[in-house]
């Protein structure tokens, strides 16, 4: 298992389908326990909470590997109709 410190740097791969969010976000551990951590987004300040597991998955060391997994899931998507259509009463 990989053990974090504070102030390591991740890649939060941050993919929602429904509301078309495809981002990565550079985060930083910001409290760090043995089986869950907090780490906060570097622009917004934005904390998220995350368990070991998830590295790998959706949090990467490197960049391009969370970026990579952002195309594959941006390209992979469904395409969702927004518009919505309502007769004339």
């Amino acid at each position: 298992m990989v053990r974090l410190k504070k102030k390591d740097r991740l890649y939060y791969a941050r993919i929602i389908p429904k509301t078309r969010i495809f981002e990565v976000c550079e985060v930083f551990a910001r409290t760090v326990e043995d089986t869950w951590f907090v780490a906060i987004d570097k622009r917004d300040k934005h904390a998220y909470l995350f368990i070991y597991d998830d590295i790998g998955k959706i949090l990467f060391y490197e960049r391009k590997e969370a970026l990579s997994k952002v195309l594959e899931a941006e390209k992979n998507c469904p395409k969702i109709e927004y518009e919505t259509n309502y007769g004339e009463y």
